[in-house]
């Protein structure tokens, strides 16, 4: 089977058009360019803002943003959400230009439920810097923050601050090695 170019154009036409009208009914400000393909579902109680050429890729399985009260989500620029994203935002999530959400991704930067008496769990900020690659299934942890040009591996539970340009991974995140970056390098995603 073979698919022309007229198709894929119209793809991405049509995604752009479906992501005009959608996100900027649910998010406060949208950059231009920025598209939904697949399903995704908004909660904004907040304030969301996403910058120019932000990508939901949300199929095979949808994706989900949830901004509560009083809380802020703030995309850069060129970032690409794979299928399956969850983020819950309380209080604050900024997520940086030029970066790659693999699938699968949840990011939450409250724990919702204190575990007992003595747990004063509450909202936490999480930032995580430009050019920063989430791999498939990575768990996303209150009051972390993701170093520029760093990459976390597939499977990864952030709980503590990841410096920049470095491959974290594991359960808990941590630092493997040094990678090399050089300056004005832009990570693109297929």
């Amino acid at each position: 089977m073979s698919i022309s170019i007229q198709q894929i154009s119209l793809g991405k036409v049509l995604a752009v058009i479906k992501g005009a009208c959608i996100l900027p009914i649910k998010a406060n400000s949208v950059g231009f360019l920025s598209r939904v393909s697949g399903k995704l579902r908004v909660s904004n109680k907040g304030k969301i803002v996403i910058g120019g050429n932000v990508s939901f890729h949300a199929k095979p399985f949808p994706s989900s943003i949830t901004v509560g009260k009083q809380a802020k989500l703030w995309v850069g620029d060129h970032v690409f959400f794979n299928y399956g994203l969850d983020i819950g935002c309380t209080k604050s999530i900024r997520i940086g230009s030029y970066t790659i959400i693999g699938p699968m991704v949840n990011i939450m930067d409250t724990n919702f439920h204190p575990v007992d008496v003595d747990d004063l769990s509450y909202s936490k900020d999480i930032v995580i810097s430009d050019n920063v690659w989430i791999g498939r299934g990575v768990l996303i942890l209150p009051g972390v923050t993701i170093g520029a040009n760093s990459v976390i591996a597939a499977g990864s539970v952030v709980t503590r601050n990841i410096p920049d340009n470095v491959l974290a991974g594991g359960t808990p995140a941590k630092v493997i090695r040094e990678i090399h970056v050089p300056q004005n390098w832009i990570r693109r995603h297929n």
